[in-house]
């Protein structure tokens, strides 16, 4: 039987065993009496088992998103390699906003949060790096896209530094953390370029 499975049946006996109770305990006057101490024993042990069967489950749950990320930017990554540069990016050489060294953004999640410090960024047209910081033990990342459209992004990273960097043309991006629900929850925000 697989971790899920476990947790749920642990889950529903546990379930089961509170309205049983609650009914005998309004039914019968002694109720529990000497059956105190097996009453006890037997909620412990599905507590206890279905508290560890969430945990493992958890974790391969985790895993198997970090696999999903880990394919996904390896296939983006083999996509911008084969066909040239990324939907939305010019080629390189070609950018808009003259040929200057482009611009650089600093960019970091809250260590407690999920949230990034600010929810606007400006740059230059042109060629422009995300330097981003995650000092938290939770994994984040910086995608950047325009009108629904992933231009650039990286592997969600923990307790550590990643750089990303386009060539974008003027306009609105969003910026977001793509680990799921952390969009949802704040992490995003909006990228000018003029």
């Amino acid at each position: 039987m697989s971790n899920e499975t476990l947790f749920y049946v642990c889950g529903g006996i546990l379930a089961a065993s509170a309205v049983t109770v609650s009914l005998l305990g309004l039914k019968l006057r002694d109720f529990p009496g000497k059956f105190l101490p097996v009453i006890i024993l037997w909620f412990a042990v599905f507590v206890l088992g279905a508290t560890a069967f969430a945990t493992r489950y958890s974790g391969e749950e985790h895993e198997k998103k970090a696999a999903e990320y880990a394919k996904y930017f390896e296939e983006k990554e083999a996509e911008e390699g084969a066909g040239g540069s990324a939907q939305g990016e010019e080629p390189a050489g070609k950018t808009e906003g003259g040929g200057g060294a482009g611009t650089t953004l600093q960019l970091e999640a809250s260590e407690t949060a999920l949230e990034f410090d600010t929810t606007s960024l400006e740059a230059k047209a042109g060629k422009v790096t995300i330097d981003f910081t995650n000092p938290s033990a939770i994994a984040h990342n910086v995608v950047i896209e325009q009108n629904g459209k992933e231009l650039s992004g990286f592997e969600p990273i923990a307790e550590g530094e990643e750089s990303e960097t386009a060539n974008l043309k003027p306009g609105t991006y969003t910026f977001f953390c793509s680990v799921p629900g952390h969009r949802q929850a704040g992490m995003e925000g909006t990228l000018v370029v003029k």
